[in-house]
């Protein structure tokens, strides 16, 4: 699978960007080696360095629309969580795409009620598992599932999302997001590639932009 994704992902590349792109990506992705940040050297963890999704066998037929791994900066979730002006102990934290799992840690010093993290990569899931037991996070559960099936829960929560995924999957979430009961949910999306179909969704409302982020944050219309 980690073969005909790579292939697939270096059609789509050339396709999208052309063939100038497609090299310096491919150049960029094999100088990358193992990285250790100072958030993984503060904590003892492993949740730096980028992984293309190639590297690992994914059995979800939307692989191919997924986007590599790469970790979050603490400051910047803690800015984004901080500007909704909300109480995290009163919400749900959730991370599709989450990787190695990095905001799920940081959502936990920032005492969130509930943390999940949503992965379809094996391999990244046991990671972000051995990380949060690490750190002794009891409130979080990493599932290792699709994206696109997961059901979102009727307690209020935020999620999270760091351009994890195409258009193609992103339809899928915002038509499950739509089923949600919450009274309080919040999009919070960095380098929001499909950020149209969010401004297009009658269910969603923009509520701006995080000052000097590249962070986009929308609000969920509850439908009861």
């Amino acid at each position: 699978m980690g073969v005909v994704l790579l292939l697939g992902k270096i059609a789509r590349t050339l396709r999208e960007d052309g063939v100038p792109a497609t090299f310096r990506k491919a150049g960029l992705f094999l100088r990358r080696g193992r990285v250790t940040d100072e958030f993984d050297a503060s904590y003892g963890v492993d949740t730096s360095g980028v992984e293309p999704l190639w590297k690992f066998k994914i059995r979800s037929r939307n692989a191919r629309f997924g986007v590599r791994y790469q970790p979050t900066s603490e400051q910047e979730l803690v800015d984004a969580v901080n500007f909704l002006n909300d109480d995290p102990q009163t919400l749900t934290f959730i991370d599709l795409g989450c990787g190695k799992g990095r905001t799920l840690l940081v959502a936990s010093k920032l005492g969130f009620r509930e943390i999940i993290g949503v992965e379809f990569a094996r391999e990244l899931v046991q990671i972000a598992r051995a990380n949060l037991t690490k750190m002794g996070v009891l409130n979080a559960n990493v599932i290792h599932g699709d994206a696109a099936d997961f059901p979102f829960p009727t307690s209020d929560f935020v999620l999270y999302l760091y351009n994890p995924f195409s258009h193609e999957v992103m339809r899928r979430v915002i038509a499950n997001l739509r089923k949600s009961h919450a009274k309080r949910a919040f999009v919070l999306y960095s380098d929001p590639q499909c950020a149209d179909l969010l401004d297009s969704n009658e269910s969603l409302s923009r509520l701006g932009r995080l000052p000097g982020r590249n962070i986009h944050i929308w609000t969920v219309a509850n439908p009861t």
